[in-house]
């Protein structure tokens, strides 16, 4: 099982770059609760909190596809220090704020430097990968690591978060994320010998990876994902919240990580021969089949099964998404292409997570569930209409996987 790692490992100054992507990503999973708690904590109010935490998030989503164009023609070193030192000064301006009783209206502005300025590290780490593996099967193992990576984060970084904030302060959770991010970032941009390269100088600007067949499709079909995830995580906490077990909620949620990290990390152990379209396509239906699930939750020891079944197709989904990005886009857009995904698996988090909850507040965590399984549906339309689409374009062919 480990064979196809160790394989991807052996390239030269890999694990150095895996690992300085893993530090300087780990407060994506951060910031979210972590402004939450820095609110609720010092007023006792959770509306103001949770409409900063999605001021965050929509900015990052934002900024995510602008920073990987950027990136994509000027190279990830000559964005990364300036990038990180913007987003620094943020950090530290919202910081002085909290700490100065500043009113709520002040700590909008450096909300949203925040999130417009974190480069999307997961992008910038695939992308390493993709050409450190060109070809090579083991690139699929590579993206397989990464998403594993990522359930590691969100399952790991609200944890930090609640700790930090209850033990010391809410505002060390904003320290401890700045410094992850600025000592991931400034080791990840001394790595030379893996990054990507940069544009040509004197060149036209490249095609945007928007104008390439199907990824329109694919970003609307990583929409809907996040709506399905957002639609489980919240209706998890309000079912088990409904069933007077509000504290187990922490429980299930970790559950749907874990289902998820583990089909990623098998998934990864594997070789695919199937063409990047027909993985994604298989996967998506699996997704979204598996997202009925939800209905037969009776009690929060069935939801916390449902939640690591359902978890399970969530790596291998997102893995060969990524894998048909690299296979449509060229590599001066690879970047770009990889953060339109991240940008869209946002913006259906978001927007599922305000529906969701007013849902199950008003009907119940049972109705709030069919949000996500309509959301599993789309997936699967999108994905059958992106594989008739890709069919008729020579660019459907996968240059670098499998």
């Amino acid at each position: 099982m480990f064979r196809t790692y160790r394989a991807a490992f052996r390239v030269p100054g890999s694990g150095r770059f895996a690992a300085a992507g893993f530090v300087a990503r780990f407060s994506i999973a951060v910031y979210p609760i972590g402004l939450v708690l820095l609110i609720s904590l010092k007023t006792g109010h959770y509306g103001f909190a949770g409409l900063l935490s999605g001021i965050y998030v929509v900015s990052n989503g934002a900024g995510n596809s602008v920073l990987g164009r950027l990136v994509d023609r000027f190279g990830q070193s000559r964005l990364l220090i300036p990038a990180t030192c913007v987003h620094l000064a943020a950090v530290v301006t919202i910081i002085a704020l909290v700490e100065s009783n500043a009113p709520h209206w002040a700590l909008v502005p450096p909300t949203i430097v925040i999130g417009l300025s974190y480069l999307p590290i997961g992008s910038l780490v695939r992308a390493r990968w993709s050409l450190v593996l060109a070809g090579q099967p083991e690139l699929t193992t590579a993206y397989a690591l990464e998403s594993t990576l990522d359930e590691v984060i969100f399952t790991l970084g609200p944890l930090l978060a609640a700790v930090i904030a209850t033990q010391l302060s809410a505002v060390w959770v904003f320290v401890v994320a700045g410094l992850l991010v600025g000592a991931g970032a400034f080791w990840l941009s001394g790595q030379h010998d893996t990054e990507p390269r940069a544009q040509e100088a004197g060149a036209p600007p490249h095609q945007s990876a928007l104008r390439y067949r199907g990824i329109v499709l694919l970003i609307l079909s990583a929409v809907c994902m996040g709506a399905m995830f957002a639609s489980a995580e919240v209706s998890i906490v309000a079912f088990c919240g409904q069933h007077g077990q509000k504290g187990l909620s922490g429980v299930a949620l970790s559950c749907f990580a874990g289902g998820s990290a583990v089909s990623g990390f098998l998934y990864g152990a594997r070789h695919h021969a199937r063409p990047a379209r027909e993985r994604f396509v298989r996967q998506a239906l699996i997704l979204g089949a598996l997202s009925w699930l939800f209905l037969v939750t009776v009690d929060v020891p069935v939801v916390a099964v449902v939640a690591a079944v359902v978890g399970a197709g969530i790596a291998p989904t997102l893995i060969s998404a990524f894998g048909l990005i690299e296979s449509i886009v060229p590599n001066a857009a690879l970047t770009e292409g990889m953060s339109w995904l991240v940008t869209g698996l946002s913006i259906g988090y978001g927007l599922a997570s305000s529906l969701v909850g007013s849902i199950a507040d008003a009907h119940g965590a049972r109705v709030a569930f069919t949000v996500g399984i309509g959301a599993g549906v789309l997936v699967c339309v999108l994905a059958l209409t992106l594989r008739a689409r890709l069919r008729v374009s020579a660019e459907s062919e996968p240059v670098a996987v499998g």
